[in-house]
């Protein structure tokens, strides 16, 4: 029996549109051998990164997501930082998920990076931890 799906675009109530995942970030306390597991197994390359004060890598395929976010770090996940595990979307419009965020009563904290791209964090019912950011494509 085959399923019928609609061909209508799906149209979000939130005023939000997630576009994509950007990247799964992966806290380690051993950074170096997370890097070489995943470029070993999965073909990763080492990305440029930001000058963050903790270390770790970005991984993937140059101009391709999602990447792999590899964080130095001793936090054991889940957590309300980008220092532990957490998965980013990148949004169509920042401002209307920040509305959304506030309307449901969702706690949130923003951040700019270095080199100036803007972030929101906020924690889902179980605590998992959720980027956002504006979309880039």
């Amino acid at each position: 029996m085959a399923v019928e799906t609609s061909r209508e675009p799906i149209r979000p109530v939130t005023g939000t549109h997630v576009v994509r995942v950007q990247h799964e970030g992966i806290a380690t306390a051993d950074a170096e051998r997370s890097k070489d597991f995943y470029c070993r197994v999965l073909g990763f390359q080492v990305l440029p990164r930001p000058a963050f004060t903790s270390g770790g890598y970005w991984l993937g395929t140059p101009g391709i997501f999602p990447q792999i976010h590899i964080i130095q770090s001793q936090m054991q996940p889940p957590g309300s930082s980008p220092l532990g595990r957490h998965t980013c979307f990148e949004v169509a419009d920042y401002e209307a998920m920040k509305a959304t965020l506030e309307r449901e009563g969702i706690k949130y904290v923003e951040n700019t990076q270095p080199g100036g791209r803007v972030q929101m964090l906020c924690n889902d019912p179980d605590g998992n931890t959720l980027e956002f950011q504006p979309a880039t494509v």
